[in-house]
């Protein structure tokens, strides 16, 4: 805090807001031709003073006597970002008119000209009027206010008034609350960090709030003020209590955010902290940032940014844990009795591994101990020190990763990668101390790399830690999942390819194949086996085989499933497969992987593994009699008749067998007894009945599933209908299952995610999509009336990099019955509708649709025939059909909403 303010002359015709706007204008191009971010906030807050002072003395030289005789007991305090001298170009301005008494008329005139005229000028003014003792009992009891007092400074008006209020605020609540106004400010920075990002790579930032931001320079100076005294980065590294090496880390971080921050606000006229999709375009334009091959000109900026915020982030927690409390009795009690060494060369202190100063050199020059080091900590479940972390990443700097490529160093890496528990966080932390792209040099490439797209919430490094992480959890998990996980004996292997899986990124070409590259080279550097190189190999260049198939083809389709076994030749690469797949969707993003996408994973590896163990296709693919076995059979004509279904129990028995055999194998095993014979029964009953439907909620999978029965030929293009109302009502169709009996029944069941009840649909909601599916089917209303209705639904915005081309693929050797149709596209609500009523208009019979996603991409996917139930297979026609697909499919995603 401060107790002076030169006084600067100001032309009145700064004090009006065209005044205001060309001081504004005059700062956004000195920032344009290259001004630092931290000159234009420190200059605007300049402005700002020079303008309140000369409100201020206009108000004195106004007011009336009282107020010109009494005017010295008080004074104009800027307060918060505007007290740091941090004003942003249109961000909230904080004033306070600080009185040394209770002097309600002076105050009330001079707050009254000086707020009103702020107001005017457009700013959102934070404003109070406050003696001394008022500043004392608030800034006692409430921690903002604390916060904002303590950045308190002297604008104009009386200097004593506001040194006597800075004397006693610093005695009397800074000093002796020092402790548990720090312990406040962490809890309360922890609790921004939940409610704007848990992690320091959020795809649309709050630059000053998220983790990284400015709010972490701000708690670092909120603390050294409390503890040392030093409110500023600069203050505590003079004093020697912040490292040089972190300063300037700081420092740089803090121009970076500020001139982006000024960057945001100026462009957008307004307060603006979100970095959005939009900005992070245009500002790499700005920066002067070009698109390279593989790798964004916006892609570019992001890594800039998160290298710098996670710079930022590391420095703020480093210096908490060893500057933000004072050392207890015990503590400083300890360093006299240090615990023993480990290995002679290291100690745990304070609950972290940390490398006496004597030992230190020696551990930085050999790098076996240096691995040994991450192992320990591993083996004790203890955290390395923050300290010795920075002290290795800065020695590592010049030294050659070619001295890390030892066998005795492979053994050391391949042991902490074999050890589930502490894997991912020991990976972590090698990466923050730049030891692991010693190790894996292709870490380097993608640290902090973003991927610009909506489906990758976290950069390449980031992704693939927690990718790590999650292949690690399933230790514990009592399913499938944590059962097959256990039974891989080499777990290293496994490891290392969920590591390796995306390091391709951000270079031309394929990334898996240049994956395939960096596996061949770790084989190397690792001495791994031939069997370990190919195993590795072939997981990271087909990492992303099992996810297609498993999302995209019918799993009910024997070849599918011979096909996909073929590829992966041996149960282990199956399960090792199987668990990296699961790992790396998991690591996405939050929720990302779902209980309908873990099911559909869950049932390929079943599948596949049964007809690997049998070398035959799986007995769920063929049909016998343990599809059905007698007492279920008995179960469902029970059933059936007790509802008044079933005329003479043979009769009935023999229509219920009639219509079992027309249904497929995966309908009558999977679904329950009691649903297959409300099923019969609906089709029994279709003669006074037309349509049914039915919606029920599958909380296994975590969905909701509709039901519909009536006759094909009553209703063309069922399927068409049927996806417009569901996308109409917001609904997302994850797969539609088509079944039709001899006598023209059809039997289809949509899969939906529905995103107002968190993938499941109330009773109400179920009710409701059923009578709109049956009002549309029998023809009483249309599915653009549906839409009509239901406009309340809002599209999602356009992703800045403009629309993708869209592809359609046809494909006749998935399938011995059908051709596969994927249409990759945009998404947008209704594309399904689109899709299917083309489909319909080419006089195509759709037999099952599955939609999937790639990248900011949906992958639309139909099982389709000719109407005479044949595959197409004549080259003209099969251009025909791709080229109506795609016309249909981009006029739609033009239309303008």
């Amino acid at each position: 805090m401060t107790t002076g303010n030169p006084i600067s002359s100001m032309p009145s015709s700064a004090h009006s807001s065209k005044g205001l706007q060309e001081q504004r204008e005059a700062m956004y191009q000195r920032l344009r031709d290259g001004a630092m971010g931290r000159e234009i906030v420190q200059d605007f807050s300049d402005f700002m003073d020079a303008l309140l002072i000369a409100k201020f003395r206009e108000v004195i030289q106004q007011g009336n006597a009282k107020v010109r005789a009494n005017w010295q007991q008080c004074c104009l305090v800027a307060m918060g970002g505007y007290g740091r001298r941090e004003l942003a170009p249109y961000s909230d301005i904080d004033v306070m008119i600080l009185t040394n008494a209770n002097q309600e008329e002076i105050s009330h005139s001079i707050s009254k000209g000086v707020f009103h005229h702020l107001w005017d000028l457009g700013f959102q003014v934070g404003h109070s009027v406050r003696s001394i003792m008022e500043c004392l009992e608030i800034g006692g009891s409430d921690i903002p206010a604390c916060t904002s007092l303590m950045e308190a400074r002297f604008l104009e008006g009386n200097a004593a008034v506001f040194q006597e209020f800075q004397n006693i605020f610093e005695r009397r609540i800074i000093k002796r609350r020092a402790k548990q106004f720090v312990l406040d400010k962490i809890e309360e920075r922890q609790r921004e960090y939940a409610k704007f990002g848990g992690t320091v790579f959020l795809l649309e930032p709050n630059i000053k709030k998220s983790k990284g931001g400015l709010r972490d320079i701000h708690l670092i100076q909120w603390v050294g003020q409390a503890r040392f005294g030093a409110g500023t980065i600069q203050e505590l590294a003079n004093r020697g209590i912040l490292a040089f090496q972190d300063y300037q880390v700081l420092q740089d971080a803090q121009e970076f955010l500020l001139r982006l921050r000024a960057f945001m606000h100026f462009e957008a006229n307004r307060a603006q902290d979100i970095l959005t999709f939009d900005d992070q375009v245009r500002l790499a334009e700005t920066y002067g940032l070009a698109d390279l091959p593989n790798l964004l000109a916006v892609e570019q900026f992001m890594q800039q940014y998160f290298l710098h915020t996670t710079g930022l982030h590391d420095r703020c927690m480093r210096f908490l844990e060893q500057q933000a409390q004072e050392q207890s009795w015990v503590e400083r009690m300890r360093q006299w009795w240090p615990n023993a060494l480990i290995e002679d060369k290291f100690r745990i202190e304070n609950r972290r591994l940390t490398i006496p100063s004597e030992k230190l050199h020696g551990v930085l020059e050999s790098p076996v101990w240096l691995l040994r080091l991450f192992e320990i900590s591993q083996e004790k479940a203890v955290s390395v020190d923050s300290t010795i972390l920075n002290e290795i990443s800065q020695y590592l700097v010049n030294i050659p990763n070619e001295q890390f490529h030892t066998q005795e160093v492979s053994g050391i890496f391949r042991g902490i990668l074999n050890r589930p528990g502490r894997i991912g966080q020991t990976l972590e932390a090698m990466h923050q101390a730049s030891l692991l792209e010693k190790i894996v040099p292709a870490f380097a490439r993608v640290r902090g790399l973003m991927q610009f797209n909506q489906y990758h919430k976290y950069t390449v490094d980031e992704h693939s830690l927690l990718a790590v992480k999650e292949t690690e959890r399933l230790q514990e998990d009592q399913g499938i999942l944590g059962e097959v996980y256990r039974q891989i004996p080499d777990k290293d292997i496994l490891h290392l390819a969920v590591l390796l899986h995306d390091l391709g990124k951000g270079r031309p070409g394929d990334h898996s194949k240049i994956g395939q590259e960096i596996a061949h080279k770790m084989a190397d550097r690792l001495e791994l086996s031939k069997n370990e190189r190919e195993v590795l190999a072939y997981l990271v260049f087909h990492h992303l085989v099992m996810s297609h198939t498993a999302f995209r083809r019918d799993l009910n389709d024997k070849k599918i499933i011979m096909t996909f076994a073929r590829k992966l030749k041996t149960i282990e690469a199956l399960q090792k497969m199987f668990i990296l797949t699961v790992a790396d969707i998991s690591a996405v993003g939050p929720e990302v992987m779902t209980k309908w996408k873990e099911s559909l994973l869950g049932e390929l590896y079943s599948r596949t593994y049964e007809a690997m163990v049998e070398g035959q296709e799986s007995s769920k693919t063929e049909r016998d009699e343990s599809v059905f076995q007698p007492d279920e059979r008995k179960a469902l004509i029970d059933l059936i008749a007790a509802q008044g279904g079933a005329t003479p129990q043979a009769d009935g028995s023999l229509w219920i067998d009639e219509k079992l055999s027309q249904l497929p194998d995966w309908y009558v095993a999977s679904t329950p007894i009691e649903q297959i014979a409300n099923h019969l029964l609906a089709i029994k009953n279709l003669s006074s009945r037309p349509t049914y439907v039915e919606g029920r909620n599958n909380t296994e999978l975590g969905i909701s599933e509709f039901v519909l029965i009536t006759r094909a030929q009553a209703k063309p293009g069922l399927i068409m209908q049927v996806t417009g109302v569901l996308a109409a009502l917001g609904l997302e169709v994850l797969n539609a299952q088509i079944m039709t009996l001899a006598d023209g029944t059809v039997l289809d069941i949509f899969s939906v995610n529905d995103s107002d009840g968190d993938g499941e649909s109330s009773g109400y909601r179920l009710r409701e999509i059923s009578q709109e599916i049956q009002t549309v089917v029998q023809e009483e209303s249309t599915v653009e009336q549906v839409f009509e209705r239901c406009r309340r639904l809002t599209f999602g915005r356009q992703f800045p990099t403009g629309r993708r081309p869209t592809e359609v693929l046809l494909d006749n050797e998935v399938s011995d019955s059908y051709t596969v149709i994927d249409v990759f596209a945009d998404d947008k609500p209704g594309l399904l509708f689109v899709l299917a009523k083309t489909l319909v208009q080419l006089d195509l019979s759709i037999h099952m649709a599955r939609i999937g996603t790639r990248l900011d991409q949906v992958v639309d996917v139909f099982y389709v025939t000719t109407a005479a139930g044949e595959k197409i297979r004549e080259v003209t026609h099969c251009q025909q059909i791709r080229e109506t697909i795609q016309e249909a499919v981009n006029d739609f995603l033009d239309e303008v909403q």
